[in-house]
């Protein structure tokens, strides 16, 4: 029989043949038949290399898969495909149409006057560790220059390049134990990812005021950015989150957690999802009559990107909040009218972000970066979450080629 080497999974125990055909109750007949039908891995006994051993870890998941069946299965493949809940998480939530962060409404914490650093201390959950206490950390001149050399990449990619790079001067492993150290690395990472998508050394300043300053924002825009980052800082399960999460959950470091999770922002329905907005909105105010204009894009079969977001039939409430605060600010939006005279749609996160940017002048990368940035936050909850959950996230696929 054919031995795989390499790591067990995390968690588990060799067992012996009898052991495991035991547990799965069924012959050592068919306990081989699993494995070379690559179902089940065989491992080397270190004590002995022509007997195999068997991981715990996969005899249960195999054993679950068996009693789950066929349609076990597809409903597995429905989590995947259809957008069912496949984790549970008491990180953030919708809740009758309304954004919670562990229980406090999103919107709420917005108007109240939170910072994006206070719902990074309410996501993370340190207690008594305050994530910013420390001292900034410093990146070095490898860092630097790769800020001059990816100054004329898109958003991305540079965002991305500055990240990896910044890597040797963070510290955040997967046995880091929970308490003031992992508290402190948070609250570096957070501040070296600002770091990152700006181009310009980490700061203690508060993320609004940094974002506000980069920018040349008029006064009273940092208030605005403060709002748009609480409300965009984290938004349930969904693929982003859930990459975080598979990252975490097989010992990644922090900093490669969020370095998966940044990877969607170019993504469609993620950070792509901002320009697409954009476009949009460069397309319509270039048209006389905005009705007619939407209608016309409507008629050649073509989407609205920024309107009619899944999870919220009846209206996004962040969208409702960044609206409100443009409409303040002297600069109303006659297209989110238009659009749902229409169609009935209502306007998403991204549309507000867009309205928002337009409004304040902002450079055109400015929506993407309220959007992603702040989602770091997210990142390093969902990420936290998974590692005091203990679990190994699994999956297989159902091979059906030739």
């Amino acid at each position: 029989m054919k031995h795989r080497t390499g790591l067990t999974p995390y968690s588990t125990e060799l067992l012996s043949a009898d052991d495991a055909a035991r547990r799965l109750g069924v012959s050592k007949a068919t306990l081989y038949a699993y494995v070379s039908r690559n179902q089940l891995s065989a491992l080397a006994d270190p004590a002995d290399p022509r007997a195999s051993r068997y991981s715990s870890f996969e005899i249960d998941q195999l054993a679950q898969r068996r009693g789950q069946g066929r349609r076990g299965e597809q409903q597995i493949k429905g989590a995947l495909t259809q957008g069912l809940p496949v984790l549970d998480s008491a990180v953030s939530g919708i809740v009758d149409g309304q954004l919670v962060y562990r229980g406090r409404p999103a919107a709420e914490m917005a108007r109240d006057g939170a910072s994006l650093e206070d719902v990074a201390r309410w996501l993370w959950q340190f207690d008594t560790h305050d994530p910013f206490a420390g001292a900034v950390p410093a990146l070095g001149d490898d860092w630097v220059a790769s800020v001059q050399a990816t100054a004329g990449w898109p958003l991305a990619e540079r965002t991305l390049a500055r990240w990896a790079m910044a890597q040797s001067a963070l510290h955040g492993p997967a046995w880091l134990p929970d308490g003031e150290a992992l508290a402190r690395a948070c609250g570096q990472h957070l501040r070296v990812a600002l770091a990152c998508f700006l181009g310009e050394a980490p700061s203690a300043r508060p993320a609004h005021d940094l974002l506000a300053a980069h920018w040349g924002l008029p006064d009273g825009g940092a208030e605005l950015v403060r709002q748009a980052l609480v409300l965009s800082a984290e938004h349930e399960m969904n693929l982003i989150a859930l990459t975080a999460r598979q990252l975490s959950s097989v010992g990644a470091s922090l900093g490669a957690s969020v370095m998966g999770a940044l990877c969607y922002l170019g993504a469609a329905f993620n950070g792509g999802d901002s320009a697409r907005v954009e476009a949009l909105w460069d397309e319509v105010m270039a048209q006389p009559d905005e009705a007619a204009a939407l209608g016309a894009r409507l008629d050649r079969g073509e989407t609205l990107p920024g309107f009619d977001h899944l999870y919220y039939p009846a209206g996004d409430p962040r969208a409702v909040a960044l609206l409100a605060l443009v409409e303040q600010w002297g600069a109303p939006v006659p297209m989110a009218a238009a659009v749902e005279r229409l169609t009935g749609w209502k306007p998403s996160l991204d549309f507000g972000l867009v309205a928002l940017r337009r409004a304040l002048g902002a450079p055109r990368e400015a929506s993407t970066v309220m959007l992603m940035a702040p989602r770091c936050v997210g990142f390093i909850a969902h990420a936290l979450e998974q590692r005091l959950s203990g679990e190994r996230m699994w999956v297989r696929s159902r091979y059906i080629g030739p």
